[in-house]
Parts: C-alpha cells; structure tokens; sequence
C-alpha cells in the first residue's frame, strides 16, 4: 500500500517557471505507473520517460509518491472538467423552488443521459490519457490511498447526481437502496463495454476496436 504522508509541489494548471517541465514529467508518469505500477517504477525510470534528470522529480514533486499524488490529481481535475457542467445543471434543475418551472421526466432522463455520456467519456478515455484507465485499475488493485481524491470527485460528480436523477424519476428519497442500486446498475452495464483490459469485456466479443 503507497504511504499517505506526503505533500504534492505541482497542481495541475498552476502558471510558473518551469511549468512545462513539470507536465512532462507528469504526463510521462501516467505511461510510467500504468504500466510498471506504484512500486515497479523506479525514479530513473520516471524521469527517462519524460527526459529530465532524476533531481528533477524531487525538485518539482518532492518524491515518486508526490510524482503519483500528482498523477491522480490531474486526472481528477480532468474527470471534474467533463463531469462538473453537467452535475450543476443537476443540481439547479432539482434545487429550484417550489414555485419555479419543475423539470419534467424527459428532461430529468435528458440529464441523467447527459451524466452517463460524461462518464463513457471518461471510462472510453475520451478527453483523459489512454493510460489512466490502466493506471487507475492497478491503484484499484495496489489499494492506493491517492486514489481517494479521484473516488471521491467520481461519487460527488458520477453517481452523486444521478442518484439524485433516478430518486426523482421513481418518485423516491435518495437514501432508498433501490435507487442506488438502479444507478450502480446503469453504470455497471456502461462499464461493462468500457473495460478493453479483459476478454470478457463487450467491445472484444463484438470485435469492436472502440467504443
């Protein structure tokens, strides 16, 4: 398991000198650990991929484990980018007051097809790096703690709204376990056509190249 202690020097999208140094190290990195791992890849590695020298890792990251915080963060960041517009339209289209114009079942599934194509996008790695996909299923695997922040913003931004979508188009409080298993379930049948690392996925049985 990756140790948690450790602060993050880069944030994606911050302006400085050597900015661009530090996303090329950052975009090497997502190739790096999602094909070597956590612990398979080394510094030298790391810092090769991305044609710097190793004291550049330390320098802009503090170690490999604030180079792989990082890592997680941008992908965060770009699952927010996508995800984000979409979830405040949610939310405004199911917070107005009373006495505003109530949303009606079709533009509440409208919404709720709205989130779920975000989300293909992302699993499809359609606006992400290719390599995030793999990288974020060996994290799964590692049980890496830098994992929370990406969870986390795919609960608030992901299921968050839609179970919110599905409580109202069934007529039912959010906290009901029907409603959050009907949303896991449209998901999970997404998913499904989404996992080009096994066999058994839908897209290589259809002989499909993408989705």
């Amino acid at each position: 398991m990756i140790p948690e202690t450790m602060a993050v020097h880069y944030r994606p999208g911050t302006p400085g000198r050597g900015e661009d140094t530090a996303r090329r190290i950052l975009l090497a990195a997502i190739e790096v650990f999602a094909d070597e791992g956590y612990e398979g890849a080394s510094t030298r590695s790391l810092a090769s991929h991305a044609g710097v020298n190793a004291p550049a890792i330390q320098y802009y990251f503090g170690s490999k484990e604030g180079l792989y915080r990082a890592v997680i963060a941008h992908i965060a960041h770009l699952v927010e980018t996508r995800l984000d517009p979409v979830a405040q339209r949610v939310e405004t289209a199911l917070t107005g007051p009373p006495t505003s114009h109530q949303p009606t079942q079709a533009e509440l599934t409208a919404l709720l097809l709205d989130l779920l194509d975000g989300f293909l996008d992302l699993c499809a790695c359609r606006g992400i790096p290719e390599a995030a996909a793999l990288l974020i299923a060996r994290a799964e695997i590692e049980n890496a703690a830098a994992l929370d922040v990406l969870q986390q913003a795919v609960l608030r931004l992901a299921f968050g709204p839609a179970i919110s979508l599905v409580a109202r188009l069934l007529g039912l409080p959010n906290s009901d376990e029907e409603v959050k298993i009907r949303t896991f379930m449209i998901f999970g049948q997404a998913m499904v056509f989404t996992k080009r690392a096994t066999k058994m996925s839908a897209c290589p049985v259809l002989g499909w190249a993408e989705l």
